[in-house]
């Protein structure tokens, strides 16, 4: 199994695979919540970023674009003249067909600036609430997702938490896919009693932030809901 100098030595909460078929098969337990498989792509996704963003029309905020609208990713694929540009984009198709093919729902997500449906992502917290689902991601260009060892965190509630003021920050790198342990689903009264008496929560969640930036950023996110 590979070692990341990115990720915290002895870090137990971050399960790192070397391959495509261990990154889907690798589950979370015993108490992972981060599934990561690092790749390093070829390919100046800035500017393919930049030159999505002009091709959309997008001047700020951000874009999302279902597996189904694919499409509208392969006509902007056409109006470009330069192989490796080309051949990037095709990267981004490729992996939404494999997240889709696993049963996840996938879409590819421009964001320039910063987000506007999702402010909240810019600083640390955890997705969902009151839902259970795995949460697939790959960015590929920086800034890349940030995140905290749970060790370092005080509290969660909801999609908040607070965090260790002097907390060391990590963050993975472009091209890296990882999925993510989400359970916020509401459970009952004992349950939930339990749950925060042990610290469920702060010693589980996947707490994490997007950074701003001033360029345009491309990534592909999927959700798989969990029965």
């Amino acid at each position: 199994m590979t070692q990341l100098n990115y990720i915290p030595e002895g870090y137990d909460l971050i399960k790192v695979v070397d391959d495509l078929y261990s990154f889907f098969t690798t589950d979370f337990e015993p108490k992972a919540n981060v599934v990561l498989y690092p790749r390093v792509l070829e390919g100046n996704f800035d500017l393919v970023a930049a030159k999505m963003a002009a091709f959309f029309e997008l001047e700020e905020g951000e874009l999302f674009i279902k597996y189904s609208e694919r499409e509208k990713i392969e006509d902007f694929q056409k109006t470009l003249d330069d192989f490796e540009l080309v051949e990037a984009v095709g990267v981004i198709l490729s992996d939404m067909e494999c997240l889709y093919s696993a049963r996840i729902k996938t879409h590819m997500r421009l964001v320039v600036n910063q987000y506007k449906e999702h402010c909240n992502v810019h600083h640390f917290h955890v997705d969902g609430l009151n839902q259970d689902f795995d949460r697939f991601m790959t960015c590929y260009n920086d800034p890349v997702t940030q995140f905290i060892r749970n060790s370092d965190v005080l509290m969660v509630s909801g999609n908040d938490v607070d965090i260790k003021p002097d907390a060391p920050v990590f963050q993975f790198q472009t091209g890296d896919l990882w999925k993510a342990r989400v359970r916020n689903k509401q459970r009952n009264s004992a349950d939930n009693f339990l749950a925060k008496v042990l610290r469920e929560k702060e010693r589980r969640a996947f707490v994490h932030r997007a950074l701003q930036s001033n360029h345009p950023r491309v990534m592909v996110v999927g959700d798989k809901q969990l029965a």
